[in-house]
């Protein structure tokens, strides 16, 4: 059996750590940069919250992505309830950020949002 010391095993798990995190912090970044994207689409629209839903790339197609959010504006529906929308977006990677290419369908489903980067319905 392979006998690896206590202070190697705090090394490794400290690096698993920090690859970790910079995994999660690489993907809000992407997911905080399309909410700002659209905040500042919608700025004029009255929007009182906005949640970023799926942001999704494919491989295959680097440079772009989808990304899903709901919207809730600062008017009511007939019944009284804020009223909400559900919104989709296909983005386009300019510089270090993103850009609204086009909207789209909503959706969560990976599949569904990649075939809706490649331009199908």
């Amino acid at each position: 059996m392979i006998n690896v010391s206590l202070s190697k095993r705090a090394i490794l798990l400290g690096l698993f750590l920090c690859l970790a995190a910079a995994f999660t912090t690489a993907c809000s970044s992407n997911e905080s940069k399309a909410r700002t994207l659209i905040q500042e689409y919608m700025k004029n629209q009255g929007v009182t919250d906005l949640k970023v839903d799926s942001f999704i790339t494919d491989p295959s197609m680097p440079g772009k992505a989808y990304t899903s959010a709901t919207v809730t504006y600062n008017f009511a529906s007939s019944a009284g309830n804020p009223q909400r929308e559900f919104l989709g977006f296909i983005l386009t990677q300019e510089g270090s950020g993103w850009r609204i290419e086009r909207p789209a369908a909503y959706t969560k489903d990976q599949q569904y949002a990649v075939k809706l980067i490649a331009g199908l319905k």
